[in-house]
């Protein structure tokens, strides 16, 4: 059976990309149940207090007022057409086991970014026992550039971009599942697999980089730093460019033709990358920020496994991952997206194509 149409869509995770979606998608008239896990129940707590979520900037303006604002999993997702997961992708396993009881045939789950989610979500559905079909989904990143201004109050200040790219999980499922959610994101645009997505977001090659070679000035300035407009110097490119070139090296390894990070910009929004560089918001203001603790054990511990699988060199990401190490007085490996972990450790590549492009026995 194919995925059903858009209709009533729960969003899962109340941060600034959770709010902009719920909005978004109840401003264009769907049906929203806007859900955050238990302990994080204080997120949603101005929007029950106002009865909605305000929303302002370049996707549409107004008050939005969602069906259902819970911390009730069941609640949330049951006779949902659609699942909206935009959480950091730390969560993706722990929301994965919470929606396991609860997803119904025919549903789809489109991560937002999902940085390899949907791996971690057929594994889980499949270890828990999920038989019937759910449709697995991710974008390459959030489709909105926000911030909380005040209570349940979101404004995005960038919205999709002109070709906001996804997959499906396998990825015979990509036009199906883009003719179900064309009404609610019409700019979603497929790609080979979830995995040329994942190693596409632009987050895990720049994020690093630009912080962990401008730790000096970061801490020095106490936040006044801002990271697309002072960190990327002519050195600290070399690097960037080192760790792309292994980036494309993984591409290759899965017979997929590269694109360098500036032309998938120009790809993606039909802009120069130096339009977004010269208008990028401040910060981060500390080395305590997820552009190490989500986009090093997610993002660079991913990249760095799957060479290992497929044979290919990565010695700057893991560089990259073991100078955050250091700095956060952690192992970023343990608990890392691994291929182990996906279920993918053994694969050869030809499998591991195969898996991604028409499915197997692991895919509920």
């Amino acid at each position: 059976m194919p995925p059903k149409p858009v209709q009533r869509i729960a969003v899962i995770g109340a941060g600034n990309g959770g709010h902009a979606a719920a909005a978004h998608m109840a401003l264009k008239g769907f049906a929203v149940r806007f859900y955050e896990l238990p302990r994080f129940a204080g997120n949603l707590r101005p929007a029950q207090e106002r009865g909605g979520i305000e929303l302002t900037g370049v996707v549409g303006e107004g008050f939005a007022r969602p069906e259902v604002i819970t911390t009730d999993i069941g609640e949330a997702i049951t006779g949902a057409t659609h699942i909206l997961v935009v959480t950091q992708a730390l969560a993706h396993e722990e929301v994965a086991k919470l929606c396991a009881p609860h997803v119904e045939a025919e549903q789809t789950v489109l991560i937002m970014p999902g940085s390899g989610g949907t791996l971690q979500f057929a594994k889980t559905f499949g270890d828990m026992g999920v038989a019937h079909k759910v449709y697995l989904a991710e974008t390459v990143t959030l489709p909105y550039a926000c911030r909380l201004r005040g209570p349940a109050h979101v404004h995005v200040h960038q919205g999709s971009a002109a070709r906001e790219v996804f997959a499906s999980l396998p990825a015979q499922d990509n036009q199906a599942v883009l003719e179900a959610i064309r009404p609610a994101y019409p700019m979603l645009t497929p790609m080979t697999h979830v995995v040329e997505v994942a190693l596409y977001n632009p987050n895990i090659l720049l994020h690093p980089i630009g912080v962990l070679f401008s730790l000096g000035r970061i801490e020095y300035s106490q936040g006044e730093f801002w990271m697309y407009k002072e960190g990327f110097t002519p050195s600290v490119m070399k690097i960037l460019y080192a760790l792309e070139a292994e980036k494309k090296a993984l591409l290759r390894a899965l017979d997929l033709k590269p694109m360098g990070f500036e032309a998938f910009y120009t790809y993606r929004y039909e802009k120069d990358w130096s339009d977004f560089a010269s208008v990028a918001s401040k910060g981060p203001a500390s080395a305590d920020t997820r552009y190490i603790t989500e986009d090093i054990p997610i993002g660079m511990v991913f990249w760095a496994s799957l060479g290992e699988l497929l044979g290919v060199p990565t010695p700057t990401a893991r560089a990259l991952i073991h100078i955050s190490s250091v700095i956060h007085d952690t192992d970023y490996w343990q608990g890392g997206r691994t291929v182990e972990k996906l279920g993918l450790a053994g694969m050869t590549a030809p499998a591991l194509k195969q898996y991604l492009l028409e499915g197997s026995p692991q895919t509920p």
